[in-house]
This record gives C-alpha cells, structure tokens and sequence, in this order.
C-alpha cells in the first residue's frame, strides 16, 4: 500500500461517485469505476456508488440499493435535472463526478462552488471526464452543438476552474484538447485506463468450446469490439472487407443505435458481403481476448474516441490495429510502429493495409509490430492504474489539509 495512505484518516477515504449509469452497464466510464474504485475498497477506501435507476436502453428498470466488489450502490430516478445524490457535503472526503453531461454536473459543481467559497465542505472535488468534456461534437444537432459549446467554454470550464481539485483525464490528447479549451493544466493528471485480468490468464486454455469453434468456423477474419453505433463507424470496415476477397469481418458488441444497424445491414446487403459479415453480440471474458488474439487485424474506424479500452486490450493479445487517424486512437497506434492509421472514412486504405497483414503474416515486420504491443500493455492492469488513482487521490487529499 501507498505509505501516503496511511495517513489519510478514515473519513477522508469517502468517495461519493456521482455518474449516469453503473453496472450492469458495462461500457467504458462503467467498466472504469467499477476497476478502479472496487481496487481503493480493497485498500481501505469507502465508497459510495449513485448513479440512476436506468440502463440505457431500460429506464427505471434497476432496485434502489445494491452492493457489488466492496461498493455500495445507491440509484435514484433520473430526471431533467438528473438526480439528487444522498451526499454529506460537509463531511471531508472527495465527490468524483464522472463524465461530464450538463447535468447533474453543472448544479453539483455550483453548488461545491459556493460550499467552498462559505467554507461549509471540507471535501475534495474530482471531475473525470472520459471525453464529455471534449466529444465528438458532429455527433450533437446543430443547436446542441452550440449550446453545449458556449455552456462548456464558459460556465463549465469557470465551474471547472473553480471548484474542482482534480480532473482526471484518461489520455494525453484528452489532457491537451482539456487545457486548450482553458482547464487549468495544474489541475490536470493523465490515468488511462486498464486492461482486465482475463489478460494475464491462460487464454488458450480457458477459452469456451463455443468461442473455439467460431473462430475455426471464421477462418481468416479482422474483428472491431464495440457497440453497434455511428461513433464506431463499422462502416469503412465493412466497405474494406468486401474488396479483399476470402477475409471475413466480425463485429463483437451491443447494438445501441438501431438505426444505424440497419444501414450497416442495407450496405451488407448491397455489397453482397453478408456471408463474410458476422455479428457477434457481446463478447467478453477470456473469449473476446481469444477472438482478438486469432484474429488478422483488429479494426477499429471509430470518427471519435478520447482512449479506446477495445483497442489497448486487442494489443494485449499482440493484435496488428488498423485505427482512424485524428482522435486518441494514434496515442495507442503510430502508423507503421505498431499499427496503421488511415482516414476515418477511407475504405481502400483500411483494404490495403488488410491485404499487407494477410500477406505478409509470417514477417519479421509483422511479428515486431505484435511484440511491441504486448510489450506497450505489460503493467497496465486495472490494479496498476488503480494505484496511480489512488496516489493522485491521496495527493489532493492532503494538500488541502494545509
């Protein structure tokens, strides 16, 4: 254990955790505090989980209280103004807001604001945004691209600068787009995020009958994680895939945009690829790291990411990764290192560089790209980035003891 966290007395060990969803979701943010805060309960850490009574596609579904790896779950109904969580603001301790919608953050941190500015809290702030700080704005109307630009360039980034002790980002191109957009870079600590355990397990061996046979049954194949949704854009990949012959494409998640899974389905239909397109459903556990470690390539053409878990735990297995250039997939993938980088919507880029692996599999090229990706995600379990949480909590915690 951190000697520094010894110190810390039992009460500034809280951690109230506000976000949106929470297990059983299980996608980025989700998967995140679930490793990251279920670790620092092992360590001594209490905390407290609210978060909303919803599912993304389910509102209202989930029971009230719950417990879950040492964390304690309270959810409330999520309303237009979010929720209001059962917090002691005047306790010490730290409130870590996750993601960053306009609500409940915008009132929270007000309100943090003015209990600081009075004196009336002796608590820590942590915001950690997972990238709602800085999206995909192409992905919002018109109206609420503005919108939420003047509100976050002015009232978010004032509340941010103002009330928050920490912001936690989970890579450098999130750091740096945070501090061009006027976040105060003293603020500001880069943790990515981990890789789960299954890594480290004996993949081979614990791999399912059913994963085992599918894979056989693919044959050569390039796989995308991830749900099926606009930001992904499995598109370029299915566009890719239907002009190397003999080469199959399996997509292994949610769908979450119906919509859009029936555009990918029409344009399957008219590029008559539907044999070689195969949709999974979720996969995961020691069987999706067994589908990414036989596959060709991994994939992944996503228009935006601020990290990408898919991809940091496809090159744990050694997987060669095609990725979209401009977003923080290139923090993980330098085109020609350990990977390619081709544009987000270039399809014959995406095909030539499937054709070159298919190719050239056997080659020293090849296998030092493998290498350099096991090599890149060796100490980055969730446990390990927990402890650097953990530090960077710890550090805040007593600076404002002085």
């Amino acid at each position: 254990m951190n000697s520094n966290v010894t110190k810390l007395s039992k009460e500034e060990k809280r951690l109230d955790v506000v976000v949106k969803f929470f297990y059983p979701v299980v996608a980025g943010i989700e998967t995140n505090i679930l490793n990251i805060y279920s670790y620092l309960a092992t360590q001594g850490w209490e905390v407290v989980i609210h978060t909303s009574t919803s599912t993304p596609d389910a509102p209202h579904s989930l029971p009230s209280t719950g417990e879950i790896r040492g964390l304690s779950i309270r959810r409330y109904r999520w309303r237009w103004y979010g929720f209001v969580p059962d917090i002691d603001w005047r306790r010490s301790g730290s409130v870590c807001l996750h993601n960053f919608n306009v609500f409940p953050h915008s009132w929270m941190l007000s309100l943090l604001l003015f209990l600081k500015m009075i004196r009336r809290t002796r608590r820590a702030v942590f915001l950690i945004p997972h990238g709602g700080y800085t999206p995909g704005w192409w992905t919002f109307t018109r109206f609420q691209r503005i919108s939420k630009r003047l509100y976050q360039k002015f009232i978010g980034t004032f509340l941010i600068n103002r009330s928050v002790d920490g912001l936690r980002s989970v890579s450098e191109w999130e750091t740096e787009e945070t501090i061009k957009s006027g976040v105060r870079r003293d603020i500001v600590e880069t943790i990515p995020n981990g890789i789960e355990k299954e890594v480290y397990s004996d993949i081979e061996r614990l791999a399912s009958d059913r994963i085992r046979t599918l894979v056989k049954e693919l044959g050569e194949y390039v796989v995308q994680v991830g749900r099926i949704h606009p930001i992904k854009n499995q598109l370029t990949t299915i566009r890719a895939v239907a002009k190397v012959p003999g080469v199959a494409f399996a997509i292994a998640g949610p769908v979450t945009d119906e919509a859009y899974k029936k555009t990918l389905d029409e344009e399957i239909r008219k590029l008559g690829v539907a044999d070689r397109i195969h949709f999974l459903g979720v996969v995961d556990g020691v069987d999706k790291y067994y589908l990414l470690r036989h596959s060709l390539a991994n994939t992944h053409m996503a228009s935006w990411e601020s990290y990408c878990n898919a991809v940091h735990e496809s090159m744990s297995q050694g997987c060669i990764c095609i990725v979209a250039k401009d977003t923080a997939l290139e923090e993980l993938i330098r085109d020609g290192v350990n990977g390619y980088a081709v544009p987000v919507s270039d399809a014959e880029g995406v095909a030539d560089k499937i054709r070159f692996v298919l190719h050239n599999r056997e080659s020293e090229t090849i296998a030092a790209m493998r290498k350099r990706n096991i090599d890149f995600t060796a100490g980055h379990s969730w446990d390990d980035l927990a402890r650097r949480v953990e530090a960077f909590y710890t550090k805040i915690l007593l600076g404002k003891r002085s």
